[in-house]
């Protein structure tokens, strides 16, 4: 029975529609296990009764049959399609192939091996759509299940520990996001399912869930019985991905190649399961694949503000499954090694330090060392954790035991080395208690343990294969299998990573996208609402976030911006400018403005000393030609370099010459291409509230093959704020003037951030570097309106200024008053413009713009009409207030570096407040499915009597009067999306909002339409008849309470993975403090038992004046001088 055909899709005939205008297309999908059928018409989706199905059959012409059906797709669209809440097409995905896995008690499962899309919007079935999404999905990485009883869908997600705990109400939802089991984070196509729900449709009846991961079963014959064993493995849907692509943890705390994987054995009426679980080190660290020269692995983020994410993941593992043991395989290979130890540190520095087990078994290393007597060891110490927690065994409907913890196991990939272990736990230490609770004697029955070890250690070994498929492309390495066969899958993994896995990524991305909203919409809408809420309807959400002004608290933020071109990076240690201080530039810039010499702008509200002694809470500082742009730097590519190493060490310690030790500034990320490179500090206080930190880059060089040209990028979000740095270098030469261009459209293009963004969808974007726009001018002319300070006089012909009036580049970016000297190009070492044979003309090549995007969301008017209006005028719009744009005169280099603060506002959700607004504004919206439901009574006009019962009218074929309903349904500024019958006397009417729904409700009740019978056949009267409609919502019991409780837990479930509650205080920064005056006294104190040799270098950089050559070594007689300065210093202080 299982093997039938469930689904059948029916696709409008070219015969006239009765209801809709011939040219209209719908498709209607039947069940055979449920009443009626899903129409999709105009967008809509209606459950039409076995009445009207009966009716419309005849007008369509069958188009497939499949086995299971997963939902509608919504593909998702660019985030550069502003404010876009509606997808042009949208697809029904059914199973067209499948193969039995096998048969348990209650349910038989399938392997899915082959899909189609169904366009629901125009005709036709879509072979060619989405190849990548369709070849995911008919990899056989997919699984569902029928119930045995019913042939209905049996939910794989849950395990069968919970599944006994809950029981089947709850998994039978009609909204699954209602849900508070672990079941919703395995489910792969909850996305697919979100039209349904919006419409207020069931999933569960029509829908099968389906699982990503391995299931494999085998029958093991014994004297109880005949046993079902199996091995099941899910694969979480949080942080999906392939085995370069993702790793380490989010900031929500899910970790890359999540899986749990559990063990069962049916034994008449008797169920015995384990559960263990893996997913790669949670910490943010990456490895970027088979490169040449960089696959390496690196972390990616402090641990200092790493914490928080760590913690997350592990109470989470606690929520779900009690109990939690470490079992931590990484070897000591120096990148491993690195891993293991970060893993290990900040395990003692959590407070699960003292609750969660943490075993360290280089597995590598100890069997190669010992052989098989290593495990010993690590069976026992996993076997007393076991013990402990003990397994699940239910005896029919009685729960005999229960699994209280979890073994958590890992290695780098989190496959072959886990896979071993995974096997080893669940055959020599879980099976022979399982079997022991069913009632197989495990010392008298040898051959029959014999048979379930084997076949267990089978379905192990397949799981381990399935596992690795889905994560590296591949099936599992070791386990006894030939060193060609693991050769061989070595060098698919290497082409899979390569070549594939990208367009899979992409893949898994659209399948799990589970938002309404769309385009950059759908982008603001993940940052400032709690993502399970995000499925419901686009314009209750868009009229949430119109009101954002309600539930937000502003704060001020300021930015340091920096860019340079160092010529190579390595000017700086010349012996003729050691004196020169790159604090100049990044922390005393300020007062660098002298009219006479340097203008620069500065803002008249920066004025005030408090204000300039303000410390920055974000450095961004860019440079452009960090390495010489050789051939090989520029084959390197993306490769990190020892100067980038060097100059984050660097500007650290200079960073840090006047701040407090609790709110110094750490280095959260870097990113470099080749002679590009970007570096963000922030400020210890404030740096673990950031969320969502990510890098990229682009090349543009040699039409985008090189990287000798290009821009690099790092994007974080800091509370409901998203912003953006880059650092660009662009094409050089005079007369390049559209190849810059070019440059900056191909990296608004190309460069891709997660999530599907780009540099633009983006809250604030900060854009630096060395454009290499010129001047339009000789060079003695540029040079003699620079000595007469004419700054207007040279932006007239400043190619930046000119291409930018026109439009062709950065449009909607802000610029400040270029009041200060051309940067480009100096002789090294003096204050000279070029002097060389080419003689440049100065230009200002280097230079900093930024914009903000003005939020504006749609919403419903009291008609319920969608419009955009201003948001609220409690809120004024600050784009970002610029206080000071200079230059530094630093001469290492033969372009000057430039500098510019600014103040922002972050928004901080506060949750309170969006609770509230949440609810307001969903309890004014009414029930989501949007429908009205009208009651009609036939009555003579004349007599006023109610038609006869016996008499049924026929009103499906009455084109004049549903013509006239949908007129009058529509007279309030209604859309009507879709109208169908529930039976021959009531109506459905689906509009396009729920507002709508509500205004038309109130009006249509009570009625009246004059009505003609003579098409349909009863007999005619003097007067003729009426129709009175009543009407009132449909299916709206209950849905308040509904609503309330999925805003209560998607706002329980936000505080738990992505706490928005950031203190206020982290804004102030704390108070900079003199250099010499905090850390001098401590050098020369008598108490002070510190020392220094010769070479001195660590107090060369604690001087003020910290020199840019770092290879100069203080002589003595330098060093006698310097304490001698700091005495006279303390001796003028202490003078009264």
């Amino acid at each position: 029975m299982s093997f039938l055909k469930n689904c059948r899709v029916l696709l409008k005939s070219a015969n006239s529609d009765i209801l809709q205008s011939p040219q209209h297309y719908n498709v209607i999908l039947e069940n055979r296990f449920v009443r009626g059928a899903l129409l999709f018409d105009s967008g809509a989706v209606a459950h039409i009764s076995s009445y009207e199905f009966d009716f419309r059959k005849c007008q369509y012409t069958k188009a497939v049959d499949a086995y299971a059906c997963l939902g509608v797709l919504v593909p998702m669209i660019s985030p550069t399609s502003d404010s876009s809440i509606m997808a042009p097409q949208s697809y029904l995905v059914l199973v067209t192939g499948c193969t039995s896995v096998g048969k348990l008690p209650l349910f038989e499962v399938f392997r899915i091996t082959n899909v189609i899309f169904i366009n629901l919007k125009c005709q036709g079935v879509e072979e060619d759509i989405y190849p990548d999404l369709r070849k995911l999905l008919s990899s056989g990485m997919f699984y569902f299940a029928r119930s045995n009883i019913d042939g209905k869908p049996f939910d794989l997600t849950v395990n069968i520990q919970n599944r006994s705990r809950l029981g089947d109400e709850i998994l039978t939802s009609s909204d699954i996001y209602t849900r508070g089991d672990t079941g919703l984070n395995f489910l792969w196509n909850k996305g697919l399912m979100g039209p349904l729900i919006r419409a207020g449709i069931n999933p569960s009846d029509w829908l099968v869930s389906i699982i990503c991961g391995g299931f494999e079963v085998c029958t093991v014959y014994c004297s109880a019985g005949q046993a079902r064993v199996g091995v099941v493995s899910r694969v979480s849907a949080q942080r999906p991905g392939t085995r370069f692509h993702v790793r380490g943890i989010n900031d929500c705390g899910d970790v890359a190649n999540f899986v749990e994987t559990e063990q069962f054995i049916y034994l008449g009426d008797s169920v015995s399961s384990y559960i263990q679980v893996r997913g790669t080190v949670p910490l943010f660290w990456e490895q970027p694949g088979l490169q040449v020269g960089s696959h390496k692995i690196s972390l990616s983020r402090p641990l200092e503000i790493s914490m928080s994410a760590f913690e997350r993941h592990f109470m989470n593992l606690i929520s779900q499954y009690g109990s939690v043991g470490v079992v931590n395989l990484l070897g000591c290979k120096q990148g491993e090694a690195m891993l293991s130890k970060a893993y290990q540190e900040q395990h003692r520095k959590s407070s699960f330090r003292n609750t969660i087990h943490h075993i360290i078994f280089d597995y590598h290393s100890e069997l190669q060392s010992k052989g098989a007597k290593s495990l010993e060891w690590i069976n026992q110490q996993i076997s007393r954790l076991i013990d402990d927690w003990g397994y699940f065994y239910a005896n029919g409907q009685q729960v005999e035991l229960c699994q209280t913890g979890v073994l958590r196991i890992n290695c780098v990939d989190c496959l072959d080395r886990t896979n071993a272990i995974e096997t080893l736990v669940g055959v020599q230490i879980i099976l022979p208690k399982m079997l022991m609770s069913l009632g197989v004697n495990v010392k008298d029955q040898h051959n029959v343990i014999s048979r379930f070890v084997d076949g267990i250690k089978q379905l192990w070994q397949q799981n381990g294969d399935h596992v690795s498929r889905i994560y590296a492309g591949t099936g599992a390495l070791g386990s006894g299998r030939s060193k060609l066969r693991d050769a061989q899958r070595t060098a698919v993994r290497t082409i899979q990573h390569s070549f594939f896995d990208s367009a899979k990524q992409e893949a898994m991305h659209m399948l799990l996208s589970n938002s309404s909203l769309q385009g950059w919409m759908k982008l603001v809408g993940e940052q400032y609402l709690p993502r399970r809420l995000l499925h419901s309807t686009p314009i209750l959400l868009t009229n949430i976030l119109h009101r954002y002004p309600e539930f937000i608290q502003i704060h001020n933020l300021r930015l340091f911006v920096g860019t340079w071109n160092v010529n190579g990076g390595k000017h700086f240690r010349s012996v003729a400018h050691k004196h020169e201080c790159v604090t100049d530039w990044l922390l005393d810039l300020a007062q660098t403005i002298n009219q006479k010499v340097n203008w620069g702008y500065k803002s008249p509200d920066f004025t005030d000393s408090d204000e300039l002694n303000k410390p920055m809470d974000v450095f961004a500082i860019g440079f452009e030609e960090i390495v010489d742009l050789t051939t090989s730097n520029i084959v390197a590519g993306s490769k990190p370099s020892a100067n980038q190493r060097d100059w984050g060490q660097f500007l650290q310690r200079h960073l840090n010459r006047d701040t407090d030790e609790q709110d110094s500034y750490l280095l959260i990320t870097s990113v470099q291409l080749v002679g590009v490179c970007l570096f963000l500090f922030v400020r210890k206080r404030l740096a673990g509230s950031l969320r969502n930190i990510a890098t990229s880059s682009v090349k543009t060089g040699l039409g985008g093959t090189a990287g000798n040209k290009g821009a690099v990028a790092i994007r974080f979000q800091l509370g409901a704020t998203s912003i953006c740095f880059v650092c660009s270098h662009f094409t050089a030469g005079q007369s390049a003037v559209r190849e810059r261009n070019d440059d900056f459209q191909e990296i608004c293009r190309r460069l891709s951030l997660p999530n599907g963004r780009n540099i633009l969808s983006h809250d604030y974007v900060f854009w630096c570097g060395d454009f290499n726009y010129r001047i339009n001018l000789s060079g003695n002319e540029v040079k003699r309106l620079t000595a007469q300070s004419s700054w207007l006089d040279l932006l007239r012909y400043d190619q930046l200024t000119i291409e930018k009036l026109a439009g062709n580049v950065f449009r909607g970016f802000e610029e400040g008053p270029v009041r200060f000297a051309p940067t480009y190009k100096y002789d090294l070492f003096c204050d000279d413009y070029d002097t060389s044979e080419k003689a440049r003309s100065p230009a200002w090549t280097d230079r900093i713009l930024w914009r903000r995007v003005k939020l504006t969301f749609p919403k419903t008017d009291e008609n319920g009409i969608v419009c955009m209006q201003n948001n609220s005028p409690s809120i004024k719009w600050n784009p970002g207030r610029l206080l000071l744009y200079n230059r530094a005169e630093l001469k290492t280099s033969d372009h000057r570096p430039v500098g510019a603060i600014f103040n922002i506002e972050v928004h901080v959700i506060s949750r309170q407040s969006r609770r509230k607004v949440i609810s307001d504004i969903t309890e004014d919206y009414g029930p989501i499915n949007a429908t009205v439901q009208v009651d009609l009574k036939i009555i003579e006009s004349n007599s006023k009597q109610l038609l006869s019962e016996d008499v049924k009218p026929y009103l499906l074929n009455d084109t004049d009067f549903l013509e006239s309903l949908k007129l009058i349904g529509s007279s309030r500024d209604g859309t009507i999306l879709l109208l169908h019958f529930l039976d021959p006397l009531t109506i459905l009417l689906i509009y396009a909002n729920s507002k709508q729904a509500s205004i038309a409700a109130a009006f249509l009740d009570n009625y009246i339409i004059p009505w003609d019978s003579s098409s349909n056949g009863l007999p005619k009267i003097t007067g003729g008849y009426e129709i009175h409609l009543s009407t009132s919502l449909y299916n709206s019991s209950n849905w308040l309470d509904r609503m309330q409780r999925l805003i209560e837990i998607s706002e329980r479930e936000e505080s738990n993975i992505n706490d928005c509650r950031i203190p206020a205080e982290i804004f102030n920064a704390l108070p900079s403090i003199k250099k010499l005056d905090k850390q001098l006294p401590s050098r020369f104190d008598g108490n002070n038992e510190q020392t220094y040799n010769n070479d001195d270098e660590d107090f060369e950089n604690d001087m003020t004046n910290l020199t840019i050559n770092r290879a100069v070594e203080p002589s003595q007689h330098q060093l006698m001088i310097l304490l001698l300065l700091y005495i006279l210093h303390k001796t003028v202080h202490l003078q009264p």
